[in-house]
């Protein structure tokens, strides 16, 4: 059985903050058992443990990964061998992928009716949306290493946007 990516990053968050799958449980009011399913891959990462190691300790990348994982779409921690998660490096990184996400977006018009789209036009807003998420993916990157480097909480971060749109009434 392949373990999935958010019980790789459950299993390294355990490790990194110095707990035993026992000390964890006991944190989380559940079994030491089912912390390893949870590690091993037999059952999916469930939202209190993504939550736990998020609020407890200001590491959104469990959440990120289970997320994606029940959705099967959306950021993920970029862990490959030639990714470089240094503060300045992941937002030379943003900026770049910012900016070829705004140039690309100034380049197709979605003023007209989806109808009437041609094909060659549709291959624009293809790339256009593409380059919008490596935006997004970026940005990810850089609110979580920032947040977690200056020891500012994700979860008040997201918890003030939310404010913010409720005041302005974009959400209810």
């Amino acid at each position: 059985m392949k373990i999935g990516r958010a019980a790789t990053t459950a299993k390294e968050a355990r490790k990194q903050i110095g707990k035993t799958q026992l000390q964890l449980s006991m944190d989380l009011f559940e079994s030491r058992e089912a912390i390893s399913q949870q590690e091993n891959g037999r059952y999916r990462v469930q939202p209190n443990v993504a939550r736990y190691f998020t609020e407890k300790h200001n590491d959104p990348w469990v959440a990120l990964e289970a997320a994606a994982e029940y959705t099967g779409w959306g950021p993920v921690k970029l862990d490959g061998e030639v990714v470089d998660l240094h503060r300045s490096s992941v937002t030379m990184k943003t900026r770049e992928e910012l900016t070829e996400a705004l140039e690309a977006i100034e380049s197709v018009c979605v003023a007209n009716h989806p109808k009437s789209i041609r094909d060659f036009d549709k291959q624009h807003l293809e790339e256009a949306l593409l380059q919008a998420i490596d935006a997004i993916v970026a940005l990810t990157h850089y609110v979580a290493v920032v947040c977690s480097e200056y020891r500012l909480p994700w979860k008040d971060m997201w918890e003030k946007h939310r404010m913010k749109l409720k005041s302005r009434g974009y959400v209810k």
